[in-house]
């Protein structure tokens, strides 16, 4: 038998062992999604100390909105039992896998409160908005939904990358020796404030259009992996909180009579019916109901950084809000204060 004959059969031999390895990894070792690693790093960083009895989870708007330790010492928790680990693009899968991979470093119970976006139940957003840990959690099929071929085919070894990182990777890059510097345990948000003339408003409403609406599909692959993650992170113990967070004026009324403005409610409809049906606490803010004073009311816009972000006032305001509710959750029996 020559060499050239003998080429099949090594490349049926090559198949065989990505196969196996593949399916060794992905059901031996990685049976569950990983965090990202940026997020693991992120929890790596703010846990070990003490168990975390009040955690702050999704996506960026959650990274910017809350900070935990003010929101603790609202609702009767120390400062040092409350985190952030708010990352961007973490939509719910990407929570729960958080979740699991540190839950030896959190209370039995802790009160979990989840930033959720439209972004979250939407099968068309872009696909760069959906986080890893969403498509880790799917099959083939349901991938090429979300995301791009390329990106679906990829996505197939993100049990493989995550060993190799772990194994070749990590250990020879410095940085990850390091403990990832974290202040205000988690928060990360900006002073400014962003003012929008008409040319800029215009930009960034098509951005938000084009990425985060995109003729929305409310009902599919997102929306079953949502609340398949919910239930599993109140199986495991977590006391969840979910967080409809404001947007910014100019935004609302920019959408006021277009298709993106019956999709929003849309969405806010769904989520709220989902939480009552299901008994999941629901936060629902507007700008406007953040104000407590004459010059916030006068210009709610100041709150934010972004169309969709709060700036550091925004997130005092916004804190003060939520603190306000869960205290309000925990006197009357919905919550209990871990610990106790």
């Amino acid at each position: 038998m020559g060499p050239a004959s003998r080429r099949p059969y090594g490349a049926l031999v090559a198949l065989c062992v990505v196969i196996i390895t593949h399916l060794i990894v992905s059901l031996a070792i990685y049976p569950e999604p990983m965090p990202r690693r940026d997020l693991r790093r992120k929890l790596a960083a703010l846990t070990g100390r003490a168990p975390a009895q009040l955690i702050v989870a999704g996506d960026s708007r959650a990274e910017c909105g809350i900070l935990p330790a003010t929101l603790a010492g609202q609702v009767g928790i120390p400062a040092n039992r409350a985190i952030n680990m708010g990352s961007p693009a973490c939509d719910l899968p990407g929570v729960l896998a958080g979740y699991r991979a540190f839950a030896n470093r959190f209370d039995p119970h802790p009160i979990l409160i989840v930033s959720v976006s439209l972004v979250e139940f939407n099968d068309r957003a872009a696909h760069r908005l959906i986080g890893d840990e969403t498509l880790w959690s799917l099959g083939p099929l349901e991938r090429l939904r979300l995301a791009t071929p390329k990106r679906a085919l990829t996505s197939l070894f993100l049990p493989e990358r995550e060993l190799l990182s772990r194994m070749l990777v990590e250990p020879f890059l410095l940085d990850t020796h390091k403990p990832m510097v974290v202040s205000e345990q988690g928060y990360r948000g900006q002073r400014t404030r962003r003012r929008y003339p008409p040319q800029l408003l215009e930009h960034d409403v098509n951005y938000l259009n084009e990425s985060w609406f995109n003729d929305p599909q409310f009902q599919g692959v997102r929306w079953r992996l949502f609340r398949q993650s919910v239930q599993a992170l109140r199986d495991a113990g977590a006391q969840v909180v979910l967080l409809d967070s404001p947007e910014h004026p100019q935004l609302v009324q920019a959408m006021r009579g277009t298709p993106m403005e019956t999709q929003d409610e849309q969405f806010h409809k769904q989520l709220a019916q989902y939480c009552r049906d299901n008994h999941v606490p629901l936060l629902r803010y507007t700008a406007e109901s953040l104000c407590a004073d004459a010059a916030c009311a006068a210009d709610p816009g100041s709150s934010f950084v972004s169309l969709v972000h709060v700036n550091r006032t925004g997130a005092e305001r916004l804190t003060a809000r939520v603190g306000e509710a869960v205290s309000n959750l925990i006197a009357t029996g919905v919550l209990h204060r871990p610990g106790e």
